[in-house]
This record gives C-alpha cells, sequence and structure tokens, in this order.
C-alpha cells in the first residue's frame, strides 16, 4: 500500500536478536536474584538485590514483547503491553530501592522480609501477566475486538468536527467538575475529603465521567494541530493544555499533568511518526522542578496539624505558593529532591508487602468469589440501588491492614497482584494476572493507536487505571464500562459523521486490514 508504513503487531514473530538481548537480560536479573537469596541474613542488601532483580527482570520481559515490533520497543506505537511492563520496572524494581533508606509512617509496619516476599510475588505475577500477553485472548475474541473497532470507524472519520469541538468538549468536561465541587465541597485533593468515602449519590458517578471529556478537548485540539494541521488549531492546543495543568495543579494532583502531555505527545507521535523528545524532556524537567514541589507544599498547605483548608481556601493560597516554588534558585537541588520523593511515591510494592505480611496469619483471606460478585454488583446504577456500598477500596485497605483511623480520610493504591493475592493466595493472583496479560493483548490487537485517532481518546481513557494499576481488581473492573461509554459518546462529539450507506463486507475486511497492517482508515465520504 502507497504511502503506508508498516509496523509488526503484537503477535508478530520476535527477531532473534531480541530474543538473545532479553535472554542476556534474564540472564543478569538471574544472577541478581542469586545475589538477594544469598543475603537474606541482611534483609536491607537483600531487598536491594531483589528490586535490582526485578527491575532488570521486567526489563528483559519489554524487550521480549516490545522488542522489534515498534519504535521504543512498541513505546512509541502506545502498546498497553510495553507500557505496563515499564511501569512495573519503575514501580515495583526501581522504586523500591528506596527501601534501603529509613522508612516513616505505615511503612514502618512492613518488614523487610515481607518486601522480599512480595518482590518475588510481584516477579511470578508479571510472568503470568507476560504469558497471558503472549497467548492473547484467542481469534474470536480478538477478531470481534477488532470488528467493533472497525464498525465505528465505518461510521465516523478520523477528522474533528470543526474548532469549535475541542472547547465544547472542554467546556462540558469543566462544568462537570464545577458541579462536583459545588455539590460536594471537594475538589480532587483539596476540600471537604469526607464526601468521598462517606456519602455518594445517582449523579455523582455520571459527573465524574464527564470530566473526563477535558483531557479529550486536549488531544482533540492535538489532532487538529499535528495530523490535520489545520490553521489557528495550535492556539486552542495551547490554551486547553494550559489550562488542564493549571486545573490538575490547583486540584491538587500530578497524574493531570502526565495525562496532558500525553494528549499532545501521542498525537504528535502518530502523525509525524517519531517521538516528540523535546516535548517529553521539557515535560520531565517541569514535572520534577515545578509541578512535584509544588504539589507537595500545596498538599501540606491545604491539610496540615490546624485542620483542611476549604476548596476556596486552597486556591487563594496557590499562587503564593506556586512563587515559592519556582524562586528557590536551588534547581540541582530541586531536582534531587523531587527524585528521591517520586520515587517513594511511585512505589507499590509496600501494598503487596503488608498483604504476604498479614495474610492469612492476621487477617483470613477473602473469598475469591468476591472477585466476580463485587465488579458485578458495581454495574448496577446508584438510581436503583440507593444504598449500594461507596467503592473506597483504598479508604478501606488502609483501616484494615495498616490500621488506620477511621477519622483519617486516605487511600492506599492496591496493584492488582496484591489484591488478587489476598483474595485466595497464589492460584487466584496467577490466574488473574495472566486474565489481565490477555486484556491486555486484546487492546493491543484491537486498537492501532498511530493508524486511527478515535483509539487516542481509549488510550488515555485507559491508561490510568490499566498501566498504573492501583486501584485493585474491582476498582479496575468496575470503571471499565463507563470509561467504555465515555469514550463512544466522546467519539461520536467529536469525530465527523460519515455519509450513511451500508458497508459491504469487503469493506469491513479492508479496514480490518488497514488496522492490522497499521495504515489509515480510508476516508468514505463523498
Amino acid at each position: 500500500m502507497t504511502g503506508v508504513t508498516a509496523y509488526a503487531r503484537p503477535g508478530s514473530a520476535v527477531a532473534p536478536r531480541w530474543i538473545s538481548g532479553a535472554a542476556v537480560l534474564l540472564g543478569a536479573a538471574v544472577a541478581l536474584s542469586g545475589q538477594a537469596l544469598a543475603s537474606t541474613g541482611r534483609p536491607a542488601q537483600a531487598v536491594t538485590w531483589g528490586s535490582m532483580s526485578l527491575s532488570v527482570y521486567a526489563a528483559s520481559l519489554l524487550v521480549l514483547v516490545g522488542g522489534g515490533r515498534g519504535r521504543w520497543l512498541g513505546l512509541g506505537r502506545w502498546w498497553f503491553g510495553s507500557w505496563t511492563l515499564l511501569w512495573y520496572g519503575v514501580a515495583f524494581g526501581l522504586a523500591s530501592l528506596t527501601w534501603a533508606q529509613a522508612q516513616t509512617g505505615t511503612a514502618t509496619q512492613i518488614s523487610l522480609s515481607s518486601v522480599l516476599r512480595a518482590l518475588w510475588l510481584v516477579a511470578v505475577g508479571m510472568t503470568l501477566w507476560v504469558i497471558g500477553y503472549l497467548v492473547g485472548p484467542g481469534r474470536p475474541a480478538t477478531h470481534l475486538g477488532k470488528r467493533a473497532v472497525a464498525a465505528l470507524s465505518l461510521r465516523r472519520t478520523p477528522d474533528v468536527r470543526s474548532l469549535l469541538t475541542p472547547w465544547i468538549l472542554y467546556g462540558v468536561g469543566t462544568a462537570a467538575r464545577v458541579a462536583t465541587a459545588v455539590t460536594t465541597g471537594r475538589f480532587g485533593y483539596v476540600g471537604e475529603v469526607r464526601s468521598a468515602v462517606i456519602s455518594a449519590s445517582s449523579y455523582h458517578q455520571w459527573l465524574s465521567f464527564l470530566s473526563l471529556f477535558a483531557p479529550l478537548a486536549v488531544a482533540a485540539s492535538a489532532l487538529q494541530v499535528y495530523r490535520e494541521r489545520i490553521p489557528g488549531a495550535r492556539v486552542t492546543m495551547a490554551v486547553l493544555a494550559l489550562a488542564e495543568i493549571v486545573i490538575g495543579a490547583v486540584a491538587g494532583g500530578k497524574q493531570s499533568f502526565i495525562i496532558t502531555i500525553l494528549a499532545v505527545a501521542i498525537p504528535f507521535t502518530t502523525a509525524r511518526r517519531t517521538m516528540h523528545k523535546g516535548l517529553l524532556a521539557f515535560a520531565m524537567i517541569a514535572f520534577l522542578l515545578v509541578v512535584v514541589p509544588f504539589n507537595q507544599a500545596y498538599r501540606d498547605a491545604a491539610r496540615n496539624g490546624s485542620g483542611t483548608l476549604s476548596t476556596g481556601q486552597a486556591i487563594s493560597a496557590g499562587p503564593g505558593i506556586l512563587v515559592q516554588t519556582v524562586t528557590t534558585g536551588d534547581a540541582a537541588g530541586v531536582l534531587s529532591t523531587s527524585t528521591s520523593y517520586m520515587l517513594s511515591r511511585l512505589r507499590e510494592i509496600d501494598s503487596p508487602a503488608i498483604i504476604i505480611q498479614r495474610t492469612p496469619t492476621q487477617f483470613a483471606y477473602q473469598s475469591p468469589v468476591q472477585l466476580i460478585e463485587a465488579p458485578a454488583a458495581d454495574l448496577v446504577p446508584r438510581a436503583l440501588w440507593p444504598g449500594k456500598p461507596i467503592l473506597d477500596g483504598g479508604y478501606q485497605f488502609g483501616q484494615v491492614y495498616y490500621q488506620v483511623p477511621a477519622n483519617v480520610f486516605t487511600s492506599y493504591a492496591i496493584p492488582p497482584v496484591g489484591d488478587l493475592y489476598r483474595h485466595g493466595g497464589w492460584i487466584p493472583a496467577i490466574m488473574g494476572m495472566f486474565l489481565l496479560g490477555c486484556a491486555a493483548r486484546f487492546l493491543d490487537e484491537a486498537l492501532d493507536v498511530t493508524a486511527n485517532p478515535h483509539a487516542v481518546f481509549l488510550f488515555l481513557l485507559l491508561f490510568p487505571s490499566l498501566v498504573k494499576q492501583e486501584n485493585g481488581w474491582e476498582g479496575m473492573l468496575a470503571g471499565l464500562p463507563g470509561t467504555l461509554l465515555v469514550w463512544l459518546v466522546a467519539t461520536c462529539l467529536t469525530f465527523r459523521r460519515r455519509a450513511r450507506r451500508s458497508p459491504s463486507p469487503g469493506q469491513i475486511r479492508s479496514t480490518d486490514s488497514a488496522q492490522n497492517g497499521g495504515g489509515s482508515v480510508p476516508d468514505r465520504d463523498p
């Protein structure tokens, strides 16, 4: 096909040189594991060796999964498989090296031996995840997913409706955020945090879903800039991206900054066939120099020993905190402090470690049936079930495993591998991680972010839950139906409708072929 660059799909064969590279890294991981086993009498050293081993092992799996199948081991192709393995290597491997330092807070309740055992649990879970990814969900499921995406592409063009469309999307997302803040007294991290765990209404979840339109608006404007090259779209993209970063900072979060950068970087990558290295470098420096220190100071001011500031009070304090952040004059010190802080914040091994330490010796295994019942119950709308329990797994986890008082409103990350283990031990962990790997392969086979602009929206929506994996098994599955609904509605609102005519089987097959080969879906507008 002329003008279309073909890229290997996740299921294609791995070149021998990539297999050799993965084998070398695997050998290094085994050697580091041997050092960890030999240092069991010195737990701190054993954890250090084990953390290094896990990070190298994750790198070997990344080379095996993404080697020879796209730019940057599949990261430049925006595959969930590659990004998930990168996250595991950083969050469970490199970040766990911070256990060599003295611990504070609830981490002091975790023994180093439990951390070492948790590293083995994650290594086993990651192995089963990769096996599931390589095996895949099966040809019928994969074919069904491809046809579903192709059917949407046959009804919507890859072009954004107009220059006004991103503004409309952002207006909807902003209105939902304002409505949430007004009705709950909470705006992200600041304000009346108790409302997140003591009360809920039938419309708050829908407001949460509608607020997701805001980052999608940034992506829509970026598609107009880099893919369609529409004059004037660059101003829209700059304004919306800056607004999203500011609003995310006011809400006290860091994730919104990352999602905003992705909303710009992905359209650039898909249009230019290369990573925006300058944007990524600038974003990383700005994140460490400004976003991280501001977020720390802002959160400390919003919740301090004298009480919790209201949303309005926290917002009023924001400009002063920002000025103090950018005028420190010690860039090197800020970079060092922010890097150390982010490694400790990214560290995901704590929850699996405390679970292994206290299950089943102190707390009995929960029933594996809950892994099916809980997500199914979450599908029932609150309007039909007024007494439906609030999904606050991270808050309850802290009360149970860390004995955090109920009046301390904080949430703990629960990676799926740990959540699965506390629901029955090794068997649920092995089976669940295998299924998650199959699901990631299904998405990478069905979607083609580089060729299909509709898939850009779904990647942004699923990235926090499927790559970071901090909400536990129930939280991850519970949000999928609403996320898919947001994607469908946003796609219909954003992209133009094609002329109505019944597609022939040959047209659907040609769309499948375009996705499999990495080509753009042909525009059938008359």
